[in-house]
């Protein structure tokens, strides 16, 4: 990255921080759903549609156009359409807070996080933790994450990109997922009810409380 899109070297060596520990993270994710490949049990559906691919292409593309659209290469017009110096900050919180709940979401699912979609025998429907509140809760930090990249970037069409493509392309992934949740659990009809899909369109100051304290106690 170049230095002078910061206001400070220690912006600058924040935001590095933080895009490594993203694709660092992401990485991990991919190792150790490789190597749990041989460990699982027997599977009723594997439906995936090449969503899972799909996934992969969005965050390698998200990554590569944040950075495009401030690089020399992109035409003036685009290069100068910026947001103000504050918005670094305001972005690199967002990756922070995006790879937070990527994880605690994760850790959550345990065993039955995966991104090639499926179904086991004896899996359950998990309702705990994040998921009391909204129901793709990984996806919800994948987007943050990749938005609070281009956001610290401060290039509003590369905003705008990541936003659209990100939100299109976890909305076809949760289509097929949800049409498997709902064919194979009968409670999830009422759970989709109940939850909120990605992101709470309000939150009730209980709900907020309510939040705070499963994150906190689990």
């Amino acid at each position: 990255g170049d230095m002078t899109k910061f206001n400070s070297a220690i912006e600058y060596y924040i935001f590095n921080v933080l895009l490594m520990c993203l694709l660092i993270f992401e990485i991990i994710y991919f190792l150790l759903l490789q190597r749990s490949k041989q460990n699982r049990t027997e599977k009723i559906d594997t439906r995936d549609l090449g969503t899972k691919w799909l996934l992969y292409l969005n965050f390698v593309f998200c990554l590569i156009i944040s950075f495009l659209c401030i690089s020399q290469k992109a035409p003036f017009c685009i290069r100068e359409l910026t947001l103000p110096a504050y918005f670094a900050k305001i972005g690199m919180l967002i990756i922070a807070v995006g790879i937070c709940i990527r994880i605690k979401a994760v850790l959550t699912l345990k065993k039955a996080f995966t991104l090639k979609f499926q179904i086991s025998k004896e899996q359950q429907l998990i309702t705990n933790g994040m998921y009391k509140f909204v129901r793709h809760p990984a996806y919800t930090g994948s987007i943050l994450s990749l938005l609070g990249v281009s956001i610290a970037l401060k290039n509003i069409p590369a905003i705008l990109i990541v936003a659209i493509c990100s939100f299109v392309c976890y909305q076809i992934r949760i289509n097929v997922e949800e049409a498997v949740l709902q064919k194979y659990f009968k409670e999830y009809n009422l759970y989709k009810e109940k939850t909120y899909k990605l992101f709470p369109i309000y939150i009730k100051i209980a709900d907020v409380l309510e939040i705070t304290l499963v994150m906190v106690l689990t």
